[in-house]
């Protein structure tokens, strides 16, 4: 007896069916500008504008952190450490945000040579390292 091939069919795509909703929803999003461009003047420019220090002091153990300045929620510096020491970011300016993260075997002290919401120093325990300071 012969066989007989049969011939794959392709999957018909699917047909958009018409919509017989007759209101349409629309919705307008407005962005708003956080005010840092291109064009905005450099921090360097700003005389208000001032360096400052993140000092690390691990004790009892070993430890490793990172800083990050933000400026109206841009990352403008971003600088780790793996010893005891400082990180410094120049042209620091009132409003700014530096976030610390990072982990210790011991334990951790964070001082910013600035005035900052929630005030330094700030010590952590054995394990994470995780807070933000707002620049007054």
């Amino acid at each position: 007896m012969a066989k007989t091939s049969k011939k794959a069919k392709p999957k018909p795509k699917p047909r958009s069916i018409p919509s017989t909703n007759t209101k349409t929803n629309t919705k307008t999003m407005t962005s708003s500008s956080q005010g840092l461009t291109a064009g905005s003047p450099d921090a360097e420019d700003a005389p208000h504008s001032q360096s400052i220090d993140v000092s690390f002091t691990f004790t009892s153990g070993i430890g490793q952190a990172t800083a990050v300045l933000f400026r109206k929620g841009v990352l403008i510096n971003m600088q780790s450490i793996s010893k005891s020491g400082n990180v410094n970011f120049s042209e620091v300016q009132s409003g700014d945000v530096i976030s610390v993260n990072g982990i210790c075997a011991g334990k951790a002290n964070v001082v910013i040579n600035t005035p900052t919401t929630p005030a330094t120093p700030e010590q952590f325990n054995s394990g994470l390292i995780i807070s933000g300071y707002l620049i007054n």
